[in-house]
């Protein structure tokens, strides 16, 4: 029969801590401790094979012994951040093991151990405690015996006393006469361990030691004589209580099923793959004890490992160890014609492209996965060409039979990042349709915050399930590989995994949406439409006056090395502007400027919010110079490289599911961030221009937040006010001002357009006064009166920071949830962020699905072969059009735009047309 197993869990959890290189997951959770403790204890399981067990925690309220003395344990440093934030992720993982775990308040690990160990001795069985801790010496019997289950020692009754000296029961009085500094035991000055082995052979224990302390000469008798009080406290401090009232009994400590779920959930989270991985393999079905536990993980490490394709099979079968379903690979003409049959029965399946580069402009297919359900998955690989690759189906030949099936739009399909793949088949000569459920796009529907939205992370988020990553199987950095260059064996499995792991996606969001049915409808109403309509717009691109963007880098350059000039005058001498190291230094160090504050880097910080508040003009000179310098980099030069050699069209790429309210967001280049009201933003928007024969229009939604506010507040005034198409920043300072409309002054009326934008924001007192330059009283007085004036206003913000409070999350005007994790945060600051978040998030969100409901329904009226929709930038569409339909079509698209959604205030669309950007907007 197998002994009784203790575990020393702290002891564990501390020596794992220290032994282990820092671990982390891609979220930043630590986890080398964890790692190593768990992994200690599985290895002690599949060696010993216990039937009862327990793993003992040290408290972390005070035990009597700190009671005893101030100094028990005192010298001990407080716990790393990096630790204790490992350890509830221990306790559970080893609950949900089945293993039984106890921490008792007020006693330590030591003392339980020593309970549990006496009750397991009177009772018969033979006792296994694994430890580091010499304290537990004490405990050893012919019945008890210590290992440290990191060097694999056991120490016996006779192993102690090889170790120490002294014979078990001697241990208390080992460690109280050489005291143990780690633990606040003084012991007697000037009696080390061999000097305490030495007494405790001769007089055998203390009271004998001190019965005859006469007879001990030296400094050492003496010492003893001296410190009689303090070897009792020592002694107490030193003896393991082994009596403490526990209501425990043995059958207790029997180690029970696993809990699969609980362990899929753990290891997804601290991101064990192989663990994770054992959970479903075939040979582990039911985890119905350790036993089999520990088997299956050993069985699933040799799968993962084995992972290989028959090159001879007609389709080779790979086992996918997480959902037991067969992958595979598809490689001759037989195995195709099979799979093509199905193809084209099926009016449902998942698709994925593998291809050479994630540039959707640049990138060849190499292959392509399907999945008709969540039990196979299919790659047909086409392209692979590494020295040495098997030979593969023809892919122009392929891809011509599965064109139709691709074009067809009753066939539905499902995938991650749709918009992609759309490209893909686009570079190929196929014209993507049947787009039916995006997985990528549902997460972000779901919850936009609670994960990323690439698969890996909505895979583990929502299935568990860690998956196969990219830098795996290709490498990463300079070394890597292209998806081409990857061994068959090798990319046949990561590619059947995404075709897979999109279909079991599909499962389980559409299941959640259609629980909640406006976001369902948000899915497929919008995001899904906007997707195939972003499409075109990243296909068409817009074209660049390359001599124009020259021309203005140049002019841009002359003006920098002015700016340069004139700061270095200032400065009384010459040095690197576009250094933020050396700017510090100048203005704070050698200038004697105000408002200097070093980083944790030692270096001052020279942020635009620093500079602002600098009372001297090179201050404002640097500001000019940093945003030129951005913009020449950013778009004098920086389009003109992304710009097509041929077409001179550039063609950025938008991003469905990356922002927290549903905005789109663009890239490469990003046309979201040039300054709209300055004349140089105005400059870069000249370089964007219709061919010969056409003309742009930009059509732009007025004051949409505003309107937003006016319709969730139902503020009467601020209603009033756009349904009698009234000037609403002049209104507003007549109202707040008690001046009449006529009598408002433009600066006035900026003061006001501030303000009502400003509280869209969340703007406080402070931020009004830094903007307008009021006094604080000012800004107070100005937003009170503001607030009496539109009480709605005051209402609307109120009852929306409650409600995100009470459920955690607020809605736009089609009912998109927008989450608001930080609201109950106990930080003021955050709490107060994630208010003003909270505010603003239905406004924001709603302007974006009412662009996103225009584009959808601009796309429908537009003559294609005479118009194209190009850009979307904020509440703003770009069109090329051709010059003679320009009007005629430019008062449909505002109709249309105006009328996409029915709100308590008119919509307002401005239509503007020019021969560039500029011109247009």
């Amino acid at each position: 029969m197998p002994p009784f197993v203790l575990v020393d869990g702290s002891y564990f959890l501390f020596r794992a801590f220290h032994a282990l290189p820092p671990l982390t997951t891609s979220t930043g959770l630590h986890t080398n401790a964890v790692r190593g403790a768990i992994n200690a204890i599985q290895k002690l399981m599949r060696r010993i094979q216990p039937t009862h067990m327990a793993v003992i925690f040290d408290t972390p309220e005070p035990t009597f012994r700190h009671k005893l003395s101030p100094i028990y344990k005192g010298d001990r440093p407080s716990m790393p951040e990096e630790l204790a934030e490992q350890i509830p992720y221990l306790h559970d993982l080893i609950k949900a093991l089945g293993i039984p775990l106890h921490v008792l308040p007020g006693a330590e690990a030591d003392d339980i151990i020593g309970t549990l160990a006496k009750r397991a001795e009177a009772q018969g069985y033979q006792v296994l405690i694994s430890t580091g801790d010499k304290d537990m010496a004490q405990l050893v019997t012919d019945k008890v015996t210590l290992e440290d289950s990191f060097k694999d020692k056991p120490m016996d009754v006779n192993g102690v006393f090889e170790k120490f000296g002294v014979w078990p029961n001697q241990i208390i009085d080992y460690l109280t006469l050489m005291g143990d500094a780690s633990d606040g035991i003084k012991g007697v000055p000037g009696v080390g361990a061999k000097t305490a082995a030495k007494l405790l052979t001769e007089y055998g224990n203390i009271p004998n030691i001190l019965a005859n302390v006469d007879q001990i000469k030296g400094k050492v008798g003496q010492s003893l004589k001296d410190n009689q009080d303090g070897i009792k406290l020592d002694h107490q401090l030193a003896s393991i209580i082994c009596d403490l009232d526990m209501g425990l009994v043995y059958d207790d400590l029997k180690l029970s099923h696993p809990n699969v779920d609980e362990l899929r959930r753990l290891y997804t989270e601290l991101e064990f793959r192989r663990e994770l991985q054992s959970l479903d393999h075939p040979n582990n079905p039911n985890n119905s004890n350790y036993q089999q536990t520990s088997k299956a993980i050993s069985q699933s490490e040799q799968a993962v490992a084995k992972v290989e394709t028959d090159n001879q099979a007609t389709i080779s079968s790979v086992d996918d160890v997480l959902g037991k379903a067969n992958y595979h690979t598809v490689l001759t003409q037989d195995a195709w014609e099979k799979l093509f049959k199905r193809l084209s029965t099926e009016k449902r399946f998942a698709i994925d492209t593998e291809t050479t580069s994630l540039d959707y402009r640049q990138a060849q297919m190499v292959g392509f996965s399907v999945a008709f359900d969540a039990n196979d998955a299919y790659y047909v690989p086409l392209a692979h060409d590494y020295e040495g690759a098997p030979e593969q189906l023809n892919r122009d030949d392929i891809i011509q039979q599965i064109k139709p099936i691709l074009e067809d739009a009753s066939v539905e399909k499902i995938g991650h990042h749709l918009k992609y793949d759309a490209h893909i088949f686009a570079n190929h000569g196929i014209e993507f349709k049947g787009w039916y459920f995006d997985t990528m796009l549902a997460s972000y529907v779901l919850n936009a915050v609670a994960t990323r939205h690439g698969m890996d992370d909505v895979a583990r988020l929502y299935l568990s399930h860690l998956t196969t990553t990219f830098e795996q199987v290709a490498g990463k950095g300079a070394k890597q590989k292209t998806f081409n260059q990857i061994e068959l064996e090798t990319a046949a499995h990561y590619a059947a995994e995404d075709a897979h792991v999109t279909y079991r996606l599909y499962e389980v969001l559409d299941r959640k949406l259609k629980e909640i049915p406006p976001l369902i409808d948000l899915l497929h109403n919008i995001e899904m439409p906007v997707a195939r309509v972003l499409t075109s717009m990243e296909e068409n691109g817009i074209e660049l006056n390359l001599d124009f963007l020259e021309q203005l880098s140049v002019d841009f350059a002359n003006t920098i090395q002015n700016l340069e000039n004139e700061i270095t005058e200032l400065a009384g001498e010459s040095f690197n502007v576009a250094s933020p190291k050396q700017v510090g230094e100048v203005l704070f160090e050698k200038m004697g400027l105000k408002g200097g504050k070093k980083t944790a880097t030692g270096q001052y910080s020279t942020s635009e919010s620093v500079l602002e508040k600098i009372d001297h003009a090179i201050a404002g000179l640097i500001i000019e110079y940093r945003g030129l310098a951005k913009l020449k980099s950013t778009y004098t030069e920086g389009l003109s490289k992304q710009a097509n050699t041929e077409t001179h069209r550039v063609h950025t790429s938008y991003h469905q599911a990356l922002t927290a309210t549903g905005r789109l967001s663009s890239t490469d280049p990003n046309l979201q961030n040039i300054p709209v009201r300055e004349e140089i933003g105005r400059q870069i928007r000249k370089a964007f221009i219709a061919p010969k024969g056409r003309v742009l229009l930009a059509a732009d939604y007025s004051q949409i937040e505003l309107r937003l506010m006016a319709h969730f507040s139902q503020d009467e005034a601020l209603v009033n006010a756009f349904q009698h198409g009234q000037d609403v920043h002049r209104r507003t300072a007549s109202e707040v001002l008690g001046i009449a409309l006529e009598d408002v002054t433009s600066d006035q009326r900026r003061q006001a357009k501030a303000v009502n934008f400003g509280l869209l924001y969340g703007m406080s007192e402070f931020g009004l006064t830094r903007q307008l330059g009021f006094s604080r009283e000012e800004s107070r007085a100005y937003i009170g009166k503001y607030f009496q004036r539109y009480p709605g206003i005051l209402e609307y913000m109120e009852s929306t920071r409650q409600i995100a409070r009470e459920q955690g999350f607020v809605e736009t005007i089609l009912a998109r949830r927008l989450y608001t994790p930080d609201i109950l945060a106990s930080n003021k600051m955050i709490k107060q962020g994630a208010e003003r978040a909270a505010i603003n998030a239905p406004l924001q969100g709603s302007a974006a699905e009412i662009i996103k409901l225009a584009m959808i329904a601009v796309d429908k009226i537009l003559p294609k072969d005479q118009a194209k929709l190009l850009l979307q930038v904020h509440d703003e569409l770009v069109f090329e059009v051709d010059e003679a339909i320009a009007d005629e079509l430019a008062t449909k698209i505002q109709t249309t735009m105006q009328n996409v959604i029915e709100i308590s205030v008119p919509l307002v669309v401005e239509v503007g047309k020019g021969l560039n950007w500029d011109e247009a907007h």
